[in-house]
């Protein structure tokens, strides 16, 4: 029987590995807040008005609710920024800083999420940085995002780099260099390979001077930053395999083996769709179709 139980978990890992790329990471930058403090919002979003708060422009940085759904397989993410203060930061109608979030321009490309984007504004050194991203057990891992540029070539001074303990190191030239340098279009970037680690941190920056046109500043947007992968097939994964068993009948989940962790249910798109904390038997109330469950380090697809 313990024979059989490890043959059927080996079949379950070799499924997965078989199985299209698998999202690692996902931010799609939600949206703003629709008010801030005791500010007075302005009654139509996108229309500036002296003294107001402008949801679509003025959200600041730091005022920014970030998703935890979009944390696919991943503890510890963090975000950080270099930016320099606009010129009223305190003031309701002021972003607080030269990189920010807005929603005066949605994303717009096939897949787009809309709402929310990252803009960099002004010739000032902007970066942006994501820290914690875990790609190990994975193969293949691939990046995509999409990019907007108002002013022509703006697109084309973006960097791309990653770091994964050896310091930074640049990703994505030939893709970045080879856009349509058409202004005002969203575009996406994709198929640029990261590497694998469990503590990886990516970047993206502007440069402090635009060197198409000295007398514009660079205004560059991202949204729909994606991180991909395959997941390696191997039993190391799995804590305790011998112990832990997963099985599923008539949409519900039976648990055996399992001490500690957290139950997280994600779809084939990588979106987490269901928490739990541990216990014996789960029915999560799903619709029919395929999902990965997740315990700490402990993976299993499985199907409703």
């Amino acid at each position: 029987m313990k024979k059989n139980t490890l043959l059927l978990l080996s079949l379950v890992l070799l499924l997965i590995n078989a199985s299209a790329q698998t999202t690692i990471f996902k931010e799609t930058f939600g949206t703003t807040q629709p008010s801030r403090g005791t500010c007075t919002t302005v009654a139509v979003p996108g229309t500036a008005e002296v003294g107001k708060y402008d949801p679509q422009k003025n959200e600041q940085y730091v005022d920014h609710v970030w998703s935890t759904d979009s944390h696919v397989w991943n503890d510890g993410i963090s975000y950080s920024q270099v930016s320099a203060l606009s010129t009223n930061p305190g003031a309701c109608d002021d972003s607080g800083t030269t990189l920010n979030i807005r929603t005066n321009n949605s994303s717009s490309y096939t897949g787009a999420s809309g709402d929310g984007n990252l803009y960099f504004n002004a010739n000032i050194l902007n970066s942006f940085t994501i820290n914690g991203i875990n790609t190990a057990n994975y193969d293949n891992i691939n990046l995509s995002f999409g990019i907007y540029g108002k002013n022509t070539a703006d697109v084309t001074l973006l960097k791309l780099q990653y770091d994964s303990g050896s310091g930074l190191t640049d990703i994505g030239t030939s893709q970045i260099g080879a856009l349509n340098t058409k202004k005002g279009t969203w575009l996406t970037i994709s198929n640029v390979t990261l590497a694998t680690s469990s503590n990886l941190s990516l970047t993206f920056s502007t440069p402090n001077t635009n060197s198409a046109n000295a007398n514009a500043p660079i205004e560059i947007r991202i949204d729909d930053i994606i991180i991909s992968g395959t997941p390696t097939s191997t039993l190391a994964n799995l804590p305790n395999a011998d112990s832990c068993k997963l099985t599923v009948a008539n949409s519900t989940i039976t648990l055996d083996g399992f001490v500690s962790g957290t139950v997280e249910i994600y779809n084939t798109q990588g979106k987490r769709v269901f928490t739990s904390e541990l216990k014996e038997i789960i029915q999560p109330q799903l619709a029919k179709g395929f999902y990965i469950v997740r315990i700490g380090d402990f993976r299993q697809k499985i199907s409703f």
